[in-house]
């Protein structure tokens, strides 16, 4: 069969598409390596089990941007685990956006059994690697010539659009979170509500752009002249959505500090006015709740259960109330002691059961801070106070 010959306008298409990948390519591998880049940012200043959906999402997207130039049956041929492990990533990138936004303006609460929403990603590549690693040489260069054949095989179609009704399905409580009735809540500050809406609108633009390979699913490795390969456009749209989280958090650093604070004292004092507002609104809400009256609360303990850093958490609360710690929350049990005084002492409720039930750790601690406050003992203070209660 004789083989017919090139005209001069194909050649130049195949070397302009070639140059094309090759730029493509180089796009793809800077996009990832910002999107590492930032994970170490992440890993190394920003440690914080809140940041963690972000770090993974960071990682996600790298991957995926720098394979998807090896998207070809020539690469898929030599590297299989690009089908297996690559292919199925972008069911991680929803759930993990959801997840994030979650923790930056539902008041950092982690999703119950977090690793099930990982499921459908786990079960994808689970049954890929199964079916592709069962399969000869032969069956497999069929199932690659396949993919990049038209019309492709059925479970094509259908896979891609399992991913975007999932997407779908996350992106809709995600924008509810960062654009709903949970964005007026007032513990969420302006900075952390831009942040949180950025992280959701960029991702999602992938998933617009995504829903173009869906529609065309099948991808030769050098398309027809005049032809677009639909991988374009998902590529493009996922080098912008990580380069623009790099330049945001290098113009910017402490976006991430929203969610996992900073390590050392100097990152407490960098805190923002609308960080330490945030900060020093959940110490009122857990103080309000009764938080005081735990005889063990220390700022470590206390810092752990609002989720920020110890040092940063004293620092916003020495700006906010002017007291430290220690001050601020003895006033709270010295209020709660003389209110629950007012309903009268008997021999059932003494002096120093009154104080332990405030939350002071012993009769010593209690008589010392009462002294410091009112400059008497609680016996020689209280029949004067309680008079006075009497007569207002």
């Amino acid at each position: 069969m004789p083989v017919l010959a090139q005209s001069p306008f194909d050649l130049s298409y195949v070397t302009a598409y070639t140059q094309l990948m090759h730029f493509l390519a180089l796009v793809a591998m800077l996009g990832a390596a910002q999107g590492l880049l930032l994970l170490i940012l992440i890993a190394v200043r920003f440690r914080s089990r809140n940041n963690l959906p972000f770090a993974l999402l960071l990682l996600g997207f790298s991957l995926r941007i720098g394979t998807i130039p090896a998207w070809n049956p020539d690469t898929l041929l030599t590297h299989s685990w690009i089908l297996t492990f690559i292919g199925p990533l972008p069911l991680l990138f929803a759930p993990l956006v959801w997840w994030y936004v979650r923790e930056l303006v539902h008041e950092n609460e982690t999703p119950r059994r977090v690793g099930l929403h990982c499921l459908p990603w786990i079960m994808e590549t689970a049954i890929l690697s199964i079916f592709v690693y069962s399969m000869s040489a032969v069956e497999y260069r069929g199932l690659v010539a396949d993919i990049f054949s038209s019309p492709v095989p059925w479970w094509m179609p259908v896979r891609h659009g399992i991913k975007l009704l999932q997407g779908v399905l996350y992106a809709v409580p995600a924008l509810g979170l960062a654009f709903g009735a949970a964005s007026r809540n007032p513990h969420v500050t302006p900075r952390r509500l831009l942040w949180a809406r950025f992280v959701v609108l960029a991702p999602l633009l992938s998933l617009l752009a995504f829903s173009v390979v869906a529609v065309r699913p099948a991808a030769a490795a050098v398309p027809l002249a005049g032809s677009i390969s639909p991988f374009y456009v998902p590529a493009a749209v996922m080098a912008v959505t990580i380069y623009s989280f790099a330049l945001l958090v290098l113009a910017a650093p402490d976006v991430l500090s929203v969610a996992g604070n900073g390590r050392s004292a100097g990152a407490a004092q960098a805190a923002t006015p609308e960080e330490i507002e945030d900060i020093a609104y959940r110490v009122r809400r857990a103080l309000d709740a009764g938080a005081y009256r735990n005889p063990e609360l220390t700022i470590s303990s206390l810092a752990k259960q609002l989720k920020v850093h110890p040092k940063r958490l004293s620092y916003a609360i020495n700006q906010s109330f002017g007291q430290n710690f220690s001050q601020l929350v003895h006033s709270r049990r010295l209020n709660h002691f003389l209110q629950q005084a007012e309903h009268g002492i008997s021999e059932q409720q003494t002096i120093l059961r009154i104080a332990i039930d405030a939350g002071f750790p012993s009769k010593s601690t209690f008589n010392r801070v009462f002294r410091q406050r009112y400059g008497k003992a609680p016996s020689a203070y209280l029949p004067d106070y309680l008079t006075l209660q009497d007569d207002t």
